[in-house]
């Protein structure tokens, strides 16, 4: 086990509006930062702050798309985690 890794990713889990980011994400299978701050009430740097650490944790990828970028989880597996997570809240 890489334990960087490990820290990276609980760090990155270690918010609620991170968390719920990755929902969103999942949800709507991508989104750019002005959709994000819409919907989540906040200033572009927070989201951006945010989106950064879950980037560093390898939960989500951007690509750019002419001015924007335009983010998505970056794999099943990231959606795996939700799905137990929301499992395990729910029991």
């Amino acid at each position: 086990m890489n334990d960087k890794k490990l820290h990276m990713i609980t760090k990155a889990l270690d918010n609620s509006l991170r968390i719920k980011i990755l929902y969103y994400l999942e949800a709507n299978n991508q989104s750019n930062v002005s959709n994000l701050m819409n919907y989540f009430e906040t200033s572009q740097p927070n989201i951006s702050r945010h989106l950064k650490i879950l980037a560093d944790a390898n939960l989500v990828y951007s690509e750019k798309d002419g001015q924007e970028r335009i983010y998505q989880l970056s794999d099943n597996h990231v959606s795996q985690l939700l799905g137990t997570l929301k499992t395990h809240i729910n029991d």
